[in-house]
């Protein structure tokens, strides 16, 4: 018998195999979709604050008999403890899936908030740490940061505040300064409510 002919039935062999048992797509849990994100995430940015998996949706493949994969949404923040917090998302396809990627979301940069977005919402803390010290109202925090290089901020978001829904309270604290000085934002409304200082308790 001839070489090709026998190739020709070796091929006609495999073909049939694969239509009568298929490859099985390759099985991938959510635990290996984070891990994989994660520390790609840690390998980009050595050098962040925070990076964390926001979310993570399990989709299933159109194709006949193809496995599923998982759409994530990470967040990466540098400069955590500073007066201008960078903070950016980054989407992931695992495993890639060959779409075009979706571009990261940039939420604050170059202590700017809001950026490419039709309506302002202070969302983040990262946000109500910068609006604390650049909205019209702030001035205090804008020089107690400029007094003490060493001020550092914390936002805590709270369902109710004195009458008020949804807002931003960000306390800036240096450890030099005998008082600290704080500023209440509305998250929906994109406004100062009120900034106060307080001096810390003696002894």
């Amino acid at each position: 018998m001839k070489a090709w002919v026998v190739v020709c039935i070796l091929v006609l062999v495999v073909a049939f195999l694969l239509l009568i048992f298929p490859i099985a797509p390759k099985v991938v849990s959510e635990s290996d979709a984070r891990k994989f994100v994660l520390e790609n995430l840690q390998s980009k940015y050595p050098n962040a604050d925070n990076v964390s998996i926001l979310q993570v949706v399990e989709q299933v493949q159109n194709r006949t008999g193809a496995g599923k994969y998982y759409t994530i949404k990470a967040r990466v923040t540098t400069g955590f403890g500073t007066p201008c917090p960078e903070r950016v998302h980054v989407y992931y396809d695992y495993p890639e899936q060959g779409f075009v990627k979706q571009p990261d979301e940039i939420i604050t940069h170059n202590c700017t908030v809001c950026i490419n977005t039709p309506v302002c919402i202070l969302a983040f803390e990262e946000e109500a740490i910068i609006a604390s010290h650049t909205y019209e109202g702030t001035e205090g925090v804008s020089d107690y940061i400029k007094t003490y290089a060493d001020a550092v901020p914390t936002a805590e978001f709270k369902g109710d505040f004195e009458g008020e829904k949804n807002v931003w309270v960000v306390k800036w604290d240096s450890a030099r300064a005998t008082y600290s000085y704080f500023v209440s934002l509305s998250k929906d409304k994109n406004t100062v409510l009120s900034a106060w200082s307080e001096m810390k308790p003696s002894g």
